[in-house]
């Protein structure tokens, strides 16, 4: 096997200020390359040219061959001369000794499809910082050590990996519509008299039909690291403001690549079509009600792009349980979920007994 030590090296990517040597790092405020030293700005190529919609099943049948392997190689740093193992599928990290950022854009060839796009962070540190602060210090059933555990130096910008697809749909549907309507019923009570009442049924007609829909931009998430339904707590992204992926983007920050490939990444994003196909049929069928829906869908042109998005992620564990806490890194929106405390919960419910008690025992006292 080749020594691919010196190649790697090769494509590696250091953001040095021109001006002072120190670090560059992306900074959201100013979109640019920016020397935290001596101020020095470097802009960054933002255009769009590379993005397009990418034909699905083209790339399905012809997969991407794999130009680097997933392997472990060592990086010896060209500003302390420090020895670094890194993984060929980790797209940014620092060296141990100096702390000095390295890009790695050959991470994303590990892959069958590399992101032709990039949303560059707009949250800033400060901001995502304060957020979470807000957030971790409210309410009322937390653990009382849960600042303790749920750190704010674990909040991390990182880029994450989506994709987006486009399909054409078209969809027969049948079903049946149910109508209410309202009925005099008889009947004799409890002291042989008759009586009536109204009753309220169901009419139910047939209905078939086709429905038509174009699927724009169904995002879905790349990565493991958190579901989809805690990727799609922080949407929407505003996706026009994508450009073409540059690492500088990377620079001073997190990135990952997908562990969800092109072909399941589209089984998920054609599974949420399906839902909104059958609701949107649903209410094409319904009058006050319906039943015994069947909905049986075409989809033609599906076309994908592969994008980095920007997230703040707090990720801990409390009781052996992973807890997110989540930033969408370009309009601020946040998810998250915390730990309850049992000691609380019970404390709460035995207050709520003994104020029980305490009003029966004033009424039953008052009463005499």
């Amino acid at each position: 096997m080749p020594d691919r030590t010196a190649a790697i090296k090769d494509t590696l990517e250091r953001y040095p200020c021109p001006g002072c040597n120190a670090q560059l790092s992306f900074v959201p405020s100013t979109q640019e390359l920016d020397c935290a030293h001596c101020g020095t700005r470097i802009p960054i190529d933002k255009g769009r040219d590379r993005i397009s919609e990418q034909a699905l099943r083209a790339q399905l049948d012809q997969p991407y061959p794999i130009a680097v392997p997933v392997t472990q190689y060592i990086y010896t740093c060209n500003r302390c001369s420090a020895s670094n193992t890194f993984s060929t599928e980790i797209p940014t990290f620092t060296c141990q000794a100096c702390q000095f950022a390295v890009v790695n854009p050959d991470a994303f060839r590990t892959r069958e499809v590399q992101p032709a796009g990039i949303l560059p962070f707009v949250v800033d540190q400060a901001e995502a910082l304060s957020t979470y602060q807000q957030w971790i210090g409210k309410g009322l059933w937390q653990p009382g050590k849960l600042k303790t555990v749920a750190r704010a130096d674990l909040l991390q910008g990182c880029y994450l990996p989506f994709w987006t697809f486009d399909a054409q749909t078209d969809s027969d549907w049948s079903g049946y519509a149910g109508t209410y309507y309202w009925d005099t019923e008889y009947y004799t009570d409890s002291e042989g008299k008759r009586q009536s009442r109204s009753v309220r049924k169901t009419r139910w007609t047939y209905r078939s039909g086709n429905y038509r829909h174009l699927f724009d931009d169904v995002l879905v998430g790349g990565s493991n690291l958190l579901s989809q339904e805690e990727c799609a707590a922080v949407f929407p992204f505003d996706l026009s403001a994508a450009v073409n992926f540059s690492a500088a983007f990377l620079a001073g920050w997190i990135a990952d690549v997908a562990d969800i490939g092109l072909a399941d990444g589209y089984s998920l994003a054609e599974a949420i079509m399906k839902q909104d196909i059958y609701e949107a049929c649903a209410h094409l069928c319904r009058d006050d009600e319906y039943r015994d829906l069947e909905v049986e869908t075409r989809y033609t042109d599906q076309t994908y792009k592969h994008l980095l998005l920007p997230l703040w992620i707090c990720s801990y564990l409390y009781k052996q349980k992973t807890y997110h806490f989540l930033i969408n890194g370009q309009t601020g929106k946040i998810y998250g979920k915390k730990p309850v405390s049992a000691g609380k919960v019970v404390l709460a419910i035995l207050l709520v007994l003994l104020v029980i008690l305490l009003i029966v025992l004033i009424a039953n006292s008052g009463g005499e």
